[in-house]
């Protein structure tokens, strides 16, 4: 704990943290003034749920649409970001030596990092949450959530929405974890977030084509706007628990393959 409790602190002072904490903020912000300033839903947009037409000018869906636009790459780009930095970071900044050389386990301050990578996560969805929460019942007032197919109450659509949030940050654990691995293999945390991200966006590409459709239910990507199963009626929680499981597992493997790594890491070259 004390060693997460010292992350935590570390993490709090960096500039990087609030400006990367700001840049995801403004998200909700521009998809309200999007919102606003649109007459209606554009041939591109999310068309997975089916009340987002009907639900455009209530304050209600913002949360929801601001995850839509974070999901398939900006929330995996800043989970790379900082997972990235997790050991690759100290390594540039030379005190990756200095905090070895004291009595602490590598794989005690490989979780803590991890752990201060969730958190930072966790927060800063938390803050997209309530900004976007905030930015709706400014812009157009919140209202329950109606289509013609079902309602939801206010407290209904809020809770489902908080759950979706959760439920991304459980996926995209994969990534941290993926960027965490290569930030134990290389000494460069741009080189380690660039890698991981390519990795992920590449992943993306060949589950585009049906020819690669049988690996769907096994990769951790595939599971990315997987909280939108919420939002069915009924809720589609076969699907959901596929995708925890699936999540889950790929984030302890690729987490235990840079425990594997950082403890025979030679810190000296």
């Amino acid at each position: 704990m004390k060693l997460l409790w010292l992350e935590i602190v570390k993490l709090r002072y960096q500039k990087r943290t609030w400006i990367g904490l700001i840049g995801l903020a403004v998200i909700p912000i521009i998809v309200t003034i999007a919102i606003y300033l649109s007459d209606g839903p554009g041939s591109g947009g999310p068309t997975a749920l089916p009340f987002i037409a009907a639900a455009l000018r209530n304050g209600i869906i913002v949360p929801i649409l601001s995850l839509f636009g974070l999901a398939p790459f900006l929330l995996p780009l800043a989970a790379s970001m900082v997972g990235a930095f997790t050991i690759a970071g100290e390594w540039e900044t030379g005190t990756l030596k200095t905090i070895l050389g004291r009595p602490v386990r590598r794989g005690s301050l490989l979780a803590a990092k991890w752990g201060v990578a969730l958190l930072y996560l966790f927060a800063a969805l938390l803050l997209v949450f309530i900004v976007a929460v905030l930015s709706g019942l400014v812009a157009f007032g919140i209202d329950d959530l109606a289509t013609p197919f079902f309602t939801y109450t206010v407290a209904t659509a809020l809770w489902l929405s908080f759950l979706s949030y959760l439920l991304a940050l459980a996926v995209v654990a994969s990534v941290v974890s993926l960027a965490v691995l290569f930030s134990t293999i290389t000494g460069s945390s741009l080189t380690a977030a660039v890698m991981a991200l390519v990795l992920v966006i590449v992943v993306q590409i060949l589950l585009s084509f049906s020819y690669f459709d049988f690996l769907q239910p096994y990769v951790f990507t595939s599971y990315f706007t997987m909280w939108a199963d919420l939002f069915q009626e009924p809720i589609v929680w076969e699907q959901i628990v596929k995708g925890l499981i699936c999540t889950t597992a790929w984030s302890a493997g690729l987490t235990g393959a840079a425990w594997w790594r950082f403890r025979r890491r030679d810190i000296l070259i």
